[in-house]
């Protein structure tokens, strides 16, 4: 640095550091001062001197204002957006990690929340209704159970089913429903359809009454057993494996849930299946013929003798009544009817 240019220099900074010099006298400093670090620290090193001093006309910090005041727009905002920039860098690093505690704190409860999970049952004898945390409605029947997540988290919405029910899925295609069952799962998004997987039966039904459902394998890498239209019912021989898909009146499979019990030419032995869950009784057909007879009826709240002796009209067949007996619990065992034939088969 030259001396005469050096003290050309120092009267100019002196001049705003006092507060003295005029706006091109500011404007030259604050560029001057930009050039180099150097440069900037000789003018700190003058304006220390300065503030040692006393009796100023004006504060340091009231002509560094001022030369902040008297420069361009343009170096304004430079200087504006430098500031910004610092204060960035500063805040950044914080708010990555507020973040990023954030993001697993969101992960952790949505885990939490679909582990925690509730478990509905309705009683042998009855059934009972309830409203999922997606909208669907579902309708449980008699001795059966559904278990769901307090919260539908991720891309599918799990419930895991035992026994029987009736669903009317809220539509969302981006997240598939899905009932998983011990023999296979259905995959629906919106739609209505029941599902029969009484474990104390070889068949297990799925039956479609608006949408569409796939009825697929609970291992995801098997490939899917059928793909259902309205209208049709999927039966599935949980021993064999085997499953046939057919058209049917679907209103027979979903009657249950409005207290009916339907039958279209149906043979004894799902009779006796349905009117047993409905009431809560164990019923027994002695002989292999008799299960086959068919029956077409609608039953809606009748007490079980009186349903009994409207069979016994329809066919050869007649019943006996075995009474409860005291289990070693002391708790008592189920009503038992025993079916037999009245002539010769």
């Amino acid at each position: 640095m030259e001396k005469d240019h050096t003290s050309e220099i120092d009267i100019l900074l002196n001049r705003c550091i006092q507060g003295t010099g005029s706006s091109v006298d500011f404007e030259a400093a604050e560029k001057w001062i930009s050039e180099s670090p150097e440069n900037r620290i000789h003018y700190l090193h003058l304006k220390n001197i300065s503030d040692s001093s006393v009796n100023l006309p004006v504060s340091t910090e009231q002509a560094l204002e001022k030369v902040i005041r008297s420069v361009s727009p343009v170096n304004k905002r430079a200087y504006i957006l430098t500031q910004f920039r610092k204060i960035a860098a500063i805040l950044f690093f914080p708010l990555l990690v507020y973040t990023v505690w954030l993001t697993l704190n969101f992960n952790r409860e949505n885990k939490m929340l679909e582990n925690s999970r509730h478990t509905v049952s309705a009683a042998f004898g009855s059934y009972s209704s309830l409203t999922l945390p997606d909208g669907s409605k579902v309708w449980l029947n008699s001795g059966s159970q559904l278990s769901y997540p307090e919260r539908f988290t991720g891309n599918n919405r799990n419930v895991y089913l035992k026994g029987e029910a009736y669903f009317e899925v809220h539509s969302d295609k981006s997240r598939p429903f899905f009932v998983n069952t011990p023999y296979f799962r259905v995959r629906a998004t919106g739609t209505k359809f029941n599902v029969d997987t009484y474990n104390n039966q070889s068949i297990a039904a799925v039956t479609l009454v608006e949408g569409r459902v796939s009825v697929e394998q609970p291992d995801e890498r098997s490939p899917h057993i059928a793909d259902l239209k309205p209208g049709e019912c999927l039966k599935y021989d949980t021993l064999m494996h085997l499953s046939s898909v057919f058209k049917t009146d679907t209103y027979k499979y979903i009657a249950w849930k409005d207290g009916k019990l339907v039958f279209r030419n149906d043979p004894l032995s799902e009779v006796v299946h349905k009117i047993s869950m409905q009431y809560n009784v164990e019923i027994e057909i002695l002989d292999k013929k008799t299960s086959n007879y068919r029956y077409r009826a609608t039953f809606e709240n009748q007490p079980l003798n009186e349903l009994l002796e409207l069979l016994k009209m329809s066919a050869p067949i007649d019943y006996r009544e075995i009474s409860p007996v005291t289990l070693p619990d002391h708790t008592f065992s189920k009503r038992k009817i025993i079916i037999y034939a009245t002539t010769e088969n």
